[in-house]
Parts: structure tokens; C-alpha cells; sequence
């Protein structure tokens, strides 16, 4: 620019003073609005990604299971930390405020470690809460809550001896304070925004409280990958840790595989046979259910336990070693006498079964007696029933407390008798196929598998074996455990549905054209006066390039004025939605966790955009004075600056 245009410009701006403030006030509140939108969508975006990082700790992924495992599994990675994750109801002792859906976290001073916060790791009988939990629940240090949560039995709920009513345990605790973010107080694994409502636990305590000593069912992980994870979880896991136990019975010689839900799946059944076929081992599938009446003409005997196998393989007695038909049945000796039972009487069976539509209905099976044993060998074998929870562990039948209804009143001593002797020893066999036809559910078909060792190989050295051979088998990723990228997927989530930065631009979309209108109207105008000027101009010999680049760079200062002065009206104007994000409208964000960042980019991003359509709209705002003459503008005769003239005018810009 030359030094006459560089004081031609200074003068115009001076002069023309009233129409530039215009311009300028409708570039700043463009740029105002423009840059504070884009800002909020980085400080709702940078904000939401420091709640999640300061949520996590130092947790990179974490191990789950839909069981519980041992918490010596945590050994087998570098930096781990093992705890129980479940949810709560927590009722406040004084003031009796309740919270329902509260994220309980069992934890030792490990967790603590884990995440390098200086917390003393929590008594048997003390609770810390998130302040979230306590405000809702208007509790404070020193004072007590009850905690209730849902018990952890692996017996699934749908089967007869699953619990259906008392399906949670509760726990007095005392408050020893409230933990803020800076603590963890706010933990969470998986990604929400709005306030965590918390409470910490001993993790030994709730294992106690839900009868899973040494098991845990989170594994917090720091510093690993999700592959290099699941392939140290495959090599370390036990067949423990996928709810599977291998006992030795030495009465019997051979090997028992049970479930700790008491029914073994289709799958895992399916490979336990085929790795004991491969070691050569007999495999005996076993069904063992309980019956309410087995009952032969008049009589009756209450509450027995029937098991279903394969009674070929045993070599039951039955007469001339016939084959036994589907509705066969054999008696041991106890039951047969007290039944008057003779082969070839009818026999029939009644049990509870859970139906579909979440009701217990009673049902029963004919069978025919197809023989009556000793109780010695396979037929005095009481570890054939797995371990049901207020029957098995009873000293006595008046003892049971089943999970369905039993009248102990149809208990006779001789049925005591027969428990105090011979305890779960079943007292009717019958064939492994229809026992799995009435009994079978989705979880299953089988409550145990009998292994027994091929000749020469003892049953320590068998045990072993087998041992080894199902753990290289089996996948533990297959079999409930998972490996959760939980920084990922958190920081992922933190993006949110909504980017406020383009919601809050659309938003303001009408007021930024406007604005940008409005600057180059009065822009527009203020040319359109100054005709005559421009006539001059030409007349004394300038170019129509020179005029226009003349009045282009006063549009450019004109707007970079502007987009200085928009700047700090951004900040403002990005500070006040901040402001409605975390008041008025806190449930668009879920969280008042949100602070304003003032982004550069953001700020250079909205100030260069709108000045570049600003100078835009003035350029064209310039070309109908290209095709003006010089005497017509001199003498106000063109039309255009004549009509346009009048009307700056009209409105008192003149």
C-alpha cells in the first residue's frame, strides 16, 4: 500500500467513524458468537475427558467375569489389582434416606496402591462414600449406613435350588468419611457423566458376607494391552476360575468333575468328554435331582435324592443283565424294603421343576422297577449330589431350608435314620437318558462327569493329568471372562452423542449471518454515501482497481478490529454457556464437572472465518460502482448510490 493510500485509509476510517462502528460491532458479535461456540464444544470435550481420566486412576483395562474367580489370578499380571464390583442399596441409619442402584466396590489396600492414592485401607466394619452418595443420602463421617446387596450364588436363580426370594445380603457399616475425586471417589468402570454414587467396602468383609472366600470377579490392570491380557489370562487361569472343580475319590477310584452352578453346559460337557477320551479314561455322565415322593402303589418316601447315569458302564445288578429300558428305575435295597417294592412293580416319581413363566410346578414320572441293589460300591456313593445350599450342608432332614417349599412334616425317623447313615447317598438310579429328559435346562444336563483312569495310571497321576490337559482345552475367554479396554472406550464415550461445539455453532448460525449482514450493509452504505468520493477519485486518475483495493483494505482493518474486539466477547460469551451447562441446562451434559478452556484455535478458527466472509461481503458490495461513471457520481445522478444514498438517510446514517 502506498503512503497516499495508507492516508487516504486513515482519514475514511476517522472520518466515516459512525458507519465503522457498525461494521465493526456486527464483525465482533459474529466472531463472538462463532469462536465462543466452537470453544464450548472444547471445553465440554477437554472437560468430559478429565472427569473420565480422574475417574479411571491409573486402570488402563480390566478383567472381568460373568463368576467369580480367585483373586490370586491378579499374580499372573505386573501391575493388577483385584476387587469385587456389584450394586447396592444403601439406606442412612439416621435420617433413613435411601439410594438404590449404588456402585459397590470391595477393595484391600491394594486398590489403593494400584492407583498410588494415599487412602488407609478400610477395618472389617468401615465404609468410605463418594460425595455423591452423600449428599444424596445427607450422611457424614462417623455415622451409619446399611448396605444390601444381591447374594453371588452360582446356582442359577431359574433353577429349583437357585434362590428366587432371599436373593440379597445385607451389611451395617460405619461411615469413616467421604471420599472426593482427588481420592477416587468417583471411580467408575464404565463411562456415565453424571455424579457416581459410590461406596467403599473391605473387600474381605463382602467376601465373607457373600460366601466367596479368596474370590473376586474385577482384575484392575495398568500399563497392558488387551491382547498380550487375554493371552496371560489363558495361560494363568485355572479350572477354578471358570467355576469348574476336579475332587479325587478314592473309594470309588476315579475322578469327579463338577460345577460350581451344579450343572455342567453343553460346550463345557462336550470338551470334558473328549479330553478324557483322549487320555483313555471311562467317562461316566452323571444327573443328579431331587425328588419330593418316590412312591410305589400305597406307599411313600419323602424328599430322596435319584441320580442318572449310565447303567451299563457301572454293571448295576439287574435280572439276566438285560439292557434297561428308558423306564427302568433301580431301587437300593433301603428304599425297595421300605417301599415293599418287588421288579416289575410300578414306580413313580414327583419333583419340582421352575417353569419358563417363573413359577414352580409339580411333576411326575412313571418308571419300572428293573432291580434292587446293595448299598455298597456305585450305589453307596453319597459324592454322586453336588453341594445345594441348605440341604447338603444339614446335619439333619428337619434341618433342610431349600429354596422351595418342603413340608418337613411328611419326614419320618426312618428317613432320618436313613440321612444320618447314609447322608446324600441316592436312593433310586435310573438311565442317564431320561433323566436328562426331564431334568435338562438351558444350563445344562449334567450335574458331574466320573472319570475313571485307564489301568496302570494311579488316581494322583490321572488327576493330573487330566487337570492339565482340560485347562490347555478350555478358553477361559469363552467361559465368561473378558478383557475390557476400559480407557478407550471411556475416553470414547466421553465424545458424547452430542458435540456441543457444532450443536451450540448451528445454533447460532442466524445470528452470526445476521451479524455478518448487518457489517456489510452498513459497510455497504457507507460506500454508497461517498459517491461523490469515489468519483473524485477516478477523476483524478485512479483506477477502478486501485478504488476498490482502497476500500477492500478498509473493510480488512474494519473487520480485523472487529475479530480483536470478538475475541474477548467469545470468552464471555463461551463463559456463560459453561455457565447454563452446569446450571440450567445440566442435564443436556449430566455433570457440572465442566470448566472453560480457552482453545487458541478456536478463538484464531471463528475470528479468520468471519473475516474472511466479512471482506467477502464487502467485496461484493463494491461491484455494482465498477460500471459508475465518474461524472455520475460526482453529480449523485447514478441510481444505485442515489436510491441507496436516500435510504441511509431515511435511517439516519447520514
Amino acid at each position: 500500500m502506498t503512503m497516499r493510500s495508507a492516508t487516504l485509509l486513515r482519514r475514511s476510517l476517522f472520518h466515516f467513524w459512525r458507519t465503522n462502528l457498525a461494521v465493526i460491532a456486527g464483525v465482533g458479535v459474529a466472531v463472538a458468537v462463532l469462536a465462543g461456540a466452537l470453544m464450548v464444544g472444547v471445553s465440554v470435550r477437554a472437560s468430559l475427558r478429565d472427569l473420565v481420566l480422574q475417574r479411571l486412576g491409573r486402570t488402563d483395562h480390566a478383567v472381568l467375569s460373568s463368576g467369580f474367580f480367585r483373586d490370586g489370578l491378579a499374580a499372573a499380571f505386573e501391575r493388577a489389582a483385584p476387587m469385587t464390583v456389584l450394586e447396592g442399596f444403601v439406606t442412612h441409619q439416621e435420617s433413613g434416606r435411601r439410594a438404590s442402584r449404588v456402585q459397590v466396590y470391595a477393595v484391600d489396600e491394594r486398590f489403593w496402591r494400584f492407583h498410588g492414592v494415599d487412602v488407609a485401607a478400610l477395618e472389617s466394619g468401615e465404609a468410605m462414600l463418594s460425595e455423591g452418595l452423600a449428599r444424596e443420602l445427607a450422611a457424614a463421617a462417623g455415622q451409619s449406613v446399611v448396605l444390601r446387596v444381591e447374594s453371588a450364588s452360582a446356582i442359577p436363580a431359574e433353577s429349583v435350588h437357585g434362590r428366587k426370594e432371599d436373593v440379597g445380603r445385607s451389611l451395617r457399616l460405619n461411615v469413616r468419611g467421604i471420599l472426593g475425586r482427588e481420592e477416587l471417589g468417583e471411580f467408575s468402570l464404565s463411562p456415565r457423566q453424571g455424579s457416581v454414587r459410590a461406596i467403599f467396602v473391605p473387600l474381605g468383609r463382602m467376601q465373607e458376607l457373600l460366601e466367596q472366600p479368596d474370590r473376586v470377579n474385577v482384575v484392575l490392570l495398568a500399563g497392558s494391552d488387551v491382547a498380550s491380557t487375554e493371552r496371560r489370562l489363558r495361560e494363568a487361569a485355572a479350572l477354578e476360575d471358570v467355576g469348574l472343580r476336579l475332587r479325587a475319590l478314592d473309594e470309588q477310584q476315579a475322578i469327579a468333575l463338577e460345577s460350581r452352578s451344579t450343572l455342567l453346559s453343553e460346550a463345557l460337557a462336550g470338551s470334558s468328554i473328549s479330553v478324557a477320551d483322549r487320555l483313555g479314561m471311562v467317562v461316566v455322565p452323571t444327573l443328579t435331582y431331587l425328588a419330593n415322593t418316590i412312591r410305589s402303589g400305597d406307599r411313600e418316601i419323602p424328599y430322596s435324592i435319584v441320580t442318572a447315569l449310565d447303567l451299563a458302564v457301572l454293571g448295576l445288578a439287574r435280572p439276566e443283565a438285560q439292557s434297561p429300558e428308558p423306564g427302568a428305575i433301580f431301587l437300593n435295597e433301603w428304599a425297595a424294603k421300605d417301599l415293599q417294592a418287588a421288579v416289575g412293580d410300578r414306580v413313580s416319581i414327583e419333583y419340582y421343576v421352575w417353569e419358563t413363566e417363573g413359577r414352580l410346578a409339580t411333576r411326575r414320572a412313571e418308571f419300572t422297577l428293573a432291580g434292587v441293589m446293595q448299598i455298597a460300591g456305585v450305589a453307596a456313593d453319597r459324592d454322586l449330589v453336588p453341594e445345594y445350599p441348605g440341604i447338603t450342608d444339614s446335619d439333619r432332614l428337619a434341618d433342610w431350608d431349600p429354596p422351595f417349599p418342603v413340608d418337613l412334616k411328611r419326614v419320618r425317623p426312618a428317613d432320618e435314620e436313613y440321612w444320618d447313615r447314609y447322608r446324600t447317598t441316592p436312593k433310586a438310579f435310573i438311565p442317564i437318558e431320561r433323566g436328562q429328559a426331564l431334568w435338562s435346562s438351558r444350563h445344562g444336563g449334567l450335574t458331574a462327569l466320573r472319570l475313571v483312569p485307564r489301568t496302570g495310571t494311579s488316581l494322583a497321576q490321572a488327576l493330573e493329568q487330566y487337570r492339565t490337559a482340560l485347562r490347555a482345552e478350555l478358553d477361559p475367554m469363552a467361559l465368561g471372562f473378558s478383557v475390557y479396554d476400559v480407557r478407550a472406550q471411556s475416553l470414547a464415550a466421553s465424545d458424547g452423542a452430542t458435540d456441543f461445539g457444532e450443536y451450540f455453532t448451528y445454533f447460532s448460525t442466524f445470528l452470526v449471518v445476521s451479524a455478518l449482514l448487518l457489517a456489510g450493509l452498513f459497510f455497504k452504505l457507507g460506500i454508497e454515501q461517498r459517491g461523490q468520493e469515489i468519483g473524485l477519485l477516478q477523476a483524478l486518475g485512479l483506477d477502478p482497481g486501485a478504488i476498490r483495493r482502497l476500500f477492500v483494505g478498509e473493510g480488512v482493518v474494519l473487520s480485523a478490529i472487529g475479530a480483536v474486539i470478538g475475541v474477548a466477547g467469545a470468552i464471555a460469551y463461551a463463559w456463560l454457556i459453561m455457565l447454563g451447562l452446569r446450571t440450567w441446562w445440566v442435564g443436556a451434559v449430566g455433570t457440572t464437572a465442566l470448566t472453560l478452556r480457552v482453545d487458541p484455535i478456536s478463538l484464531i478458527a471463528g475470528a479468520a472465518a468471519v473475516v474472511v466472509m466479512s471482506v467477502a461481503s464487502i467485496w461484493w458490495s463494491l461491484r455494482p460502482l465498477a460500471t459508475a461513471s465518474s461524472r455520475s457520481l460526482i453529480m449523485g445522478s447514478d441510481p444505485t448510490t442515489r436510491n441507496l444514498a436516500r435510504n441511509s438517510a431515511n435511517a439516519g446514517l447520514g
